[in-house]
């Protein structure tokens, strides 16, 4: 019992949030308040940038690892694939 619970919390947190940092605005952005937040993965590492406050974005980068587990735990589903047709 204690390997199948150790299993699915490894399962489930594949990616996590490890940074967010202040940041300039990317190329063709404005404003003053971005910034940039790393998920860690299994395999890979995703680097994205945010326009908010530091709340703001830490809660778009947290729902974005958690969606990102969802889809690898095949729990969710993905905007790019491609959808069942209906009979």
């Amino acid at each position: 019992m204690e390997t199948a619970k150790t299993q699915e919390t490894v399962t489930r947190n594949r990616y996590a949030v490890k940074g967010i940092e202040k940041s300039d605005a990317p190329e063709g952005g404005d404003g003053s308040d971005w910034y940039r937040y790393t998920i860690e993965g299994t395999r890979s590492t995703i680097t994205g940038y945010s326009r908010g406050s530091l709340r703001e974005v830490t809660q778009k980068a947290k729902d974005f690892a958690e969606e990102l587990n969802a889809r690898a735990d095949g729990r969710g589903g993905s905007t790019w694939a491609p959808r069942r047709r209906t009979k």
